[in-house]
């Protein structure tokens, strides 16, 4: 009944040596700006890994979700956050536990590889009747409490109650900002921003700046390190592993051939799986062109097929799902086909021979592959 509980402790958000990259990362790239920016720039990059890791989650609850969890993990001088740690957090929070189990198992489900339902989390939960009560303002200020379930002992320690409307309440925010800096501070040992630790504005630990390119490039350097540690990728050459390319000519191309994967979610979506398994994604757009012409935008059922434009598990109309989800899936099906693959052979035909049952489809996703790379270097000259 427990097995997702192991998967969630065995999922890494962020740890110590993250930080440190992108705090590495901001002194090389940013040497020239003051202390207080580059310390906004790690604080807003840290904040935003874990928004990302929060979508499913009841909007008005993913803010104390997060500081609660970083006060729990960091103040504790644990030197990961796991997803574990967030599912401890929304489990002590009394209204979410009750009122939203429904989004939690879909949390759930975004983050590991099997699949749970609500019932199962009803049951690890010890919640007998799992009908949603009201959320009253009585229960929004419900102290935060561990949940009692059957044979089934909590370690950790409840965290203070925090106001569900955290972001009206400006002192909390001030002093976890404070708290924040000061542990991170002490994790690392060394921290570039220390003198000027009280000068940062204190908006920025609750607000994400996703616009700013400083973020993606901090982001991909962690996702790239953990992706190339958990996904070498040994059997693949170089050329299929993960790079970093030109999103505005991979839109522009995708605009020439009138697909729908050129705009959001399809196209950051598919871009995220790329780097989170070491995969060149040029590789799994040229997929998605040979399997479904990039899923052109005046196609009947094209939201419905960009949902599944691999056809894992046979077609979009068999398994239709998400994005998130079928990206993950083929991507895992290149790694797990592409394994003993012998270096002379071509990858496309060697992954290509179990993928799909056309014994064309690899040189199918060569030339596509091919054709894209061309469009790059075509769109590259002055």
């Amino acid at each position: 009944m427990d097995y997702f509980i192991e998967e969630l402790k065995n999922k890494k958000i962020i740890n110590t040596d993250d930080i440190k990259t992108m705090q590495e990362y901001i002194n090389k790239k940013y040497f020239k700006i003051p202390s207080s920016e580059k310390a906004k720039m790690l604080s807003n990059t840290i904040h935003h890994i874990l928004d990302t890791n929060l979508k499913e989650l009841p909007e008005n609850y993913r803010q104390t979700v997060k500081i609660n969890t970083l006060k729990n993990t960091f103040s504790k001088n644990k030197a990961s956050i796991f997803m574990y740690d967030i599912f401890l957090c929304c489990i002590k929070i009394e209204p979410l536990k009750k009122n939203f189990t429904k989004e939690i198992t879909r949390w759930i489900n975004a983050n590991i590889e099997s699949s749970v339902e609500e019932k199962d989390l009803n049951n690890y939960l010890g919640i007998t009747n799992p009908k949603m009560n009201p959320v009253t303002d009585e229960n929004l200020n419900n102290k935060i409490t561990e949940p009692v379930s059957p044979n089934r002992t909590i370690e950790t320690t409840a965290a203070p109650a925090i106001p569900f409307k955290l972001k009206f309440n400006k002192k909390l925010l001030i002093f976890s900002s404070i708290i924040f800096f000061v542990l991170i501070s002490q994790v690392l040992g060394q921290v570039f921003f220390q003198k000027s630790l009280f000068k940062i504005p204190f908006y920025i630990a609750s607000t994400s700046e996703s616009g700013n390119s400083y973020l993606k490039d901090l982001v991909d350097q962690v996702t790239l390190k953990n992706a190339k540690k958990n996904f070498p990728n040994v059997y693949l050459p170089e050329y299929l592993k993960y790079q970093t390319i030109d999103e505005d000519k991979l839109k522009s191309y995708l605009s020439s051939r009138n697909s729908l994967l050129g705009k959001d979610p399809y196209f950051s979506t598919i871009m995220s799986t790329a780097r989170e398994f070491n995969l060149n994604p040029i590789l799994l757009f040229a997929i998605t062109g040979q399997e479904q012409d990039f899923v052109p935008v005046n196609t009947p059922s094209a939201s419905k097929i960009a949902n599944n434009p691999f056809n894992v598990y046979h077609s979009w109309q068999e398994y239709n799902t998400d994005i998130k989800d079928s990206s993950r899936i083929a991507a895992r099906t290149i790694i797990n086909l592409s394994e003993n693959m012998p270096k002379e052979n071509n990858p496309f035909m060697w992954i290509g021979k179990e993928y799909a049952e056309d014994s064309n489809w690899g040189n199918g996703v060569q030339a596509i592959f091919e054709e894209i790379n061309n469009y790059f270097a075509l769109h590259s000259k002055k």
